[in-house]
């Protein structure tokens, strides 16, 4: 396993870099700081750069590994000039969509554009070979997919960036659940039952960059961005469906993210609205409107990720279904915990 966690220090060491030089020179030059908006929870500007250092990190360490231990990337039996088919495919997507959303986060892009660059980089990712052949069935045999295959891979990672993108509105959050979510995948793909090296790899590659992005954002020095954001959905969506599915994994370490995200969409849809407008419905916004705290969110998220992504890793398809019905319960309870405000508590002390 030394291997693994080789990489993913190398990736970690390198995002703490990048992402340390980086926001030193947004600050000097007065590059990536967007004005405070109505919706936002802080109160000065903050670098929006550290999905560049991020995504920048991966591929380096990506880089590195394909010059030091090749096989240790092959997800297939091709190659194109040495490198697996399906990384390149991954590979031209994620610098594609880097080159997008750091203009978004550079000076800002229309939702439309934003989509149209995520539907375009899912096209790169299927035309790699990258698909889903099947869906798990609880209840049954596998359901086998033939015709639409790659729209469903296009369909599930724009849904995928999005959840991610949408749980970027307080320090830490997106971060670190798509590190649970990355740390799950990584010890699914190194089990016995699964034995995906390929898929560990890249996903302990993936935790190390984001690990040492979040060096700086758990202190609010520098935030995601939709770089960061959308790379991260990308990275974990493809790590879902590469090499076999895994996607109810992934949908249940993602689990109030993605009802959350679902809850939005169907209410800005039902109001006459932009699906995609930014506001402060989400259930995050909603806890802080109602008085919880920043840390109490943040630590509610990553427990229940952590939860989901534990029965993920010791059940099988049918306890997923099950887990997956819990989530619902868990939603409905957050819901009504983001509905009426906190009572407060005041008390005398003296100091």
């Amino acid at each position: 396993m030394t291997p693994y966690w080789l990489f993913g220090a190398t990736a970690f060491i390198l995002s703490v870099a990048f992402n340390g030089w980086l926001i030193a020179l947004a600050r000097r030059k007065n590059w990536f700081l967007p004005a405070i908006r109505s919706r936002d929870e802080h109160t000065e500007p903050i670098p929006r750069i550290g999905g560049v250092g991020l995504t920048i990190a991966s591929i380096v360490t990506i880089g590195l590994t394909i010059l030091i231990t090749p096989s240790s990337l092959n997800f297939t039996d091709q190659n194109y000039l040495g490198i697996d088919r399906n990384l390149v495919g991954f590979l031209a997507a994620i610098i594609f969509l880097g080159i997008v959303n750091t203009i978004d986060d550079y000076r800002g892009l229309s939702w439309p554009s934003k989509l149209l660059g995520q539907i375009i980089a899912a096209v790169i990712i299927t035309s790699f070979g990258i698909e889903i052949t099947s869906l798990s069935n609880p209840f049954g045999d596998k359901i086998m997919i033939t015709n639409f295959s790659s729209i469903l891979v296009i369909i599930w990672l724009i849904i995928i960036s999005n959840v991610v993108n949408w749980l970027d509105s307080i320090d830490g959050v997106a971060g670190g659940v798509s590190a649970i979510s990355l740390m799950t995948l990584f010890y699914l793909s190194i089990s016995v039952a699964v034995s995906q090296p390929a898929n560990a790899m890249l996903a302990i590659i993936g935790l190390g960059a984001t690990s040492g992005f979040l060096v700086y954002n758990l202190r609010g020095k520098v935030f995601l961005g939709d770089t960061g954001s959308i790379f991260l959905g990308f990275l974990i969506g493809v790590l879902a469906i590469i090499s076999g599915g895994k996607m109810a994994t992934v949908f249940l370490v993602l689990a109030i993210p993605f009802l959350d995200a679902l809850v939005v969409f169907i209410s800005r849809i039902k109001d006459h609205q932009s699906p995609f407008l930014a506001d402060r419905r989400h259930l995050i916004h909603r806890l802080l409107d109602r008085g919880y705290s920043k840390r109490a969110v943040l630590l509610s998220f990553y427990a229940l990720s952590l939860l989901f992504g534990l029965i993920a890793l010791n059940t099988q398809t049918l306890g997923k279904f099950f887990a997956i019905g819990l989530s619902f319960v868990v939603m409905i309870g957050f819901i009504l915990l983001g509905s009426r405000k906190r009572p407060i508590i005041k008390t005398n002390g003296s100091g």
